[in-house]
């Protein structure tokens, strides 16, 4: 039975890491209070009730994203037919082009109010992330091909990142003063498989009898993958890290707050399971003079296997055990306002950035709140991020406590858009650059009046008339 849930484990963490699903920001959950894992973007803030617990699955979370293209930029259909324009992919593509993909589920999470002043939060996660870096020049290798580059070289450089860890969080909110409330958060994070390009790099060069000289040379580092059908899950202990978060927020009128936060500043070191995977540039060299018809049309077998065994003898990766090594989390920052234009009606301002291996993503994002009552929070939100602008998100959350349902997502409201022009969930696929959701249940008590709706009945706007029980 042990040997079962260890396999189990590793199997669903893997399943994550292989989910290809940008950046892990979510623009539209950050004013979204009364969702209690909008915490998570910024500690300290706290939920709108007084107490919230979440078990297992409670807040399932998939995002995608890159910073160039979508499927429909370069596929169309005429006359029935699929083609792609695969010129018009390259006219697209970024010097950098960013693959990103994440995955979270909360195993479990509680916030609990302590006091007028104090709020507790605690949660354990589950957490995936990849992200994968291609130049430019090496896509039009595969487009243009290699006359471009008669009698002159290229070079380029890739780079990619995929970890999977759990993540056990304590942290608190506090209300310094009236109108000033700081968090932060400790996060003891457990390394569970990962993958690490350390350096990455290729030459292809052209002479002027169309002679192609490849040399490449690379670092790939991993942990948890060589023999991970004999790795205990006490190995994965091994693999220890801390991060934290810090946030604040404050009240700089009457019916406008500023907040900001920084996320994830930590890193994990990885020493279970540790192999190395390298290309050395000395050897990793061959030049490829083209092929011999004559061999090819005398029906000569063993002349295509022995070019193809020459590159494989020449690019092999060389596999040895290797020694411990760190790989930072992509540190996330948020800088908002929100005005309470009425009780229960705001709207919200937010810029955000994502950090990886020196690459600062940043985004906008507008966003409009709205209650309905103490049953309905609904938000819908217009972001910017990765170059692209037609991002529509949308928020829900059915309060019915003590069970809350609740939905949030970025790109969320293109989906009915799309289904009206095609009534396939492909048409919206194919047409997102970005995307990334959030649902879930939890169990939540004691729902408190809302800021709005604290500064409106301290000022004596929208004062709730008293109960008269039948008077």
């Amino acid at each position: 039975m042990k040997r079962l849930l260890q396999i189990t484990w590793i199997g669903f963490i893997l399943i994550l890491n292989t989910v290809e699903v940008i950046a892990q920001t979510e623009p539209t959950l950050y004013f979204m209070s009364s969702v209690p894992q909008s915490t998570y973007l910024n500690p300290s803030f706290s939920s709108n009730y007084k107490s919230s617990f979440g078990l297992p699955g409670s807040s399932v979370y998939l995002q995608y994203g890159n910073n160039g293209f979508t499927y429909n930029d370069f596929v169309m259909k005429q006359n029935g037919v699929l083609t792609a324009d695969l010129n018009k992919l390259y006219g697209n593509l970024k010097d950098k082009n960013y693959l990103m993909s994440a995955a979270q589920v909360d195993l479990l999470h509680i916030n609990l109010k302590l006091s007028s002043k104090f709020h507790l939060m605690l949660n354990a996660t589950a957490k995936t992330y990849s992200t994968i870096m291609f130049p430019k020049e090496l896509a039009g290798i595969f487009i243009n091909g290699t006359t471009p580059l008669v009698n002159s070289s290229t070079s380029f450089s890739m780079e990619g990142e995929s970890l999977s860890y759990t993540e056990l969080g304590i942290g608190g909110s506090y209300q310094a003063t009236k109108k000033l409330t700081i968090g932060a958060r400790l996060k003891v994070l457990t390394g569970l498989v990962s993958g690490s390009s350390q350096s990455a790099t290729g030459k292809l060069a052209v002479d002027g009898n169309y002679g192609i000289t490849l040399s490449s040379s690379a670092d790939i580092r991993t942990s948890g993958y060589h023999t991970i059908d004999k790795n205990k899950f006490s190995d994965y202990l091994k693999n220890s890290g801390v991060a934290f978060d810090l946030g604040g927020s404050y009240q700089l009128l009457k019916n406008l707050t500023i907040s900001a936060s920084v996320l994830d500043i930590g890193s994990i070191s990885w020493k279970n399971d540790l192999y190395s995977y390298k290309l050395d540039s000395a050897k990793a060299k061959y030049t490829f003079r083209g092929i011999d018809l004559q061999q090819v049309l005398n029906g000569n077998s063993d002349y295509l296997s022995a070019e193809g065994d020459s590159l494989k003898r020449y690019f092999t990766f060389q596999e040895s055990a290797t020694s411990s090594y760190s790989t930072m989390l992509p540190g996330k920052v948020y800088l908002g306002a929100r005005y309470n234009l009425r009780e229960k009606l705001s709207v919200g301002g937010l810029v955000f950035a994502e950090q990886f291996r020196g690459r600062f993503s940043p985004g906008f994002s507008a966003s409009l709140q709205k209650d309905f009552g103490r049953v309905l929070s609904t938000s819908v939100s217009y972001t910017i991020k990765n170059g692209s602008f037609d991002n529509l998100g949308a928020g829900l959350s059915l309060n019915l406590s003590p069970v809350q349902l609740y939905l949030v997502g970025d790109n969320l409201l293109n989906i009915p858009i799309s289904l009206l022009k095609d009534p396939t969930i492909n048409s919206f696929i194919n047409g997102s650059q970005n995307f990334n959701f959030r649902f879930g249940l939890n169990f939540v008590w004691g729902r408190e009046k809302t800021v709005e709706r604290k500064n409106y009945t301290q000022k004596g706007k929208g004062r709730a008339k008293p109960k008269t029980y039948g008077r």
